[in-house]
Formats: C-alpha cells, structure tokens, sequence
C-alpha cells in the first residue's frame, strides 16, 4: 500500500499529471498447507493443490517429529523433511507437488505405528485450506 501525504503552502504542481504512484505489482503467493504434528497425528487436508505450495509445519506435540511424502502403494519418497521438528518448531518449506495419491508419514522411531499416517490426493484446481475429508 501506497500513503502519499503532504504539508505546507502553496498550489499543486502544474504538471497536468496524476499525483498517484502506479498500482504496486503484486505477485501471487503460493498456496499455503497448513500440517500439524502431535502425538500421534498427522492433521492436513486430505486434497492439496498441485505445482509449488508453501508447506507450514508445526510440530504441536511434545516429542520430536519428521515428515515424509511417499507415492501411495510405493516406498518411494518425493519429499521429507531436513531433519526432525522439534516440540513447538514451525517450519516452512516449498514443494512443487505433482498430481497423484500421497500418504503423508512420520517415520520417526515408532510414529507411523502408532498412526502418524495420512493419504491425501493432490489435483489441479484444488484450493488449500478446503477441509476436505476424502
């Protein structure tokens, strides 16, 4: 946002031109994911838009927490964490998210066991933030 004040005397400018500054540009932000980490929960929405989305890690629980992307019904990881979040990190980072099924994991110690897992589809044309359950 653009203020334009003045002070003093005196006549405006004979300039003929528009005192107003051009429209700034304003870039779109990325899509942001909210996922929360707790004991032993991964809370996200079950749709996540696909390209580049900015994901917002918080770790809610008291122990330390990870997170990785497999491809469903694959062990292979499109993406994971630098390290674990420790209790009341927030972190986030930028992941360009192709369309297909995922299931989100804490693979940390026993976590996964204990039902620290997800599957979320991501798909064009998916607003983030949407709460969808499936």
């Amino acid at each position: 946002m653009f203020v334009i004040s003045g002070c003093g005397e005196g006549e405006a400018p004979a300039s003929g031109g528009s005192e107003t500054a051009p429209p700034a540009t304003v870039q779109s932000a990325l899509p942001e994911v909210e996922i929360d980490l707790d004991e032993f929960v991964v809370l996200m929405d079950a749709r996540l838009p696909t390209g580049p989305v900015s994901l917002r890690l918080a770790n809610r629980g008291f122990e330390e927490h990870n997170l990785a992307f497999f491809v469903l019904e694959s062990d292979s990881i499109v993406w994971e964490t630098d390290g674990r979040l420790n209790p009341g990190e927030r972190r986030s980072v930028t992941l360009d998210l192709a369309a297909g099924e995922y299931r989100a994991v804490c693979n940390f110690s026993d976590h996964e066991d204990r039902g620290m897992i997800v599957e979320f589809r991501a798909q064009e044309n998916t607003p983030s933030g949407d709460g969808a359950d499936g």
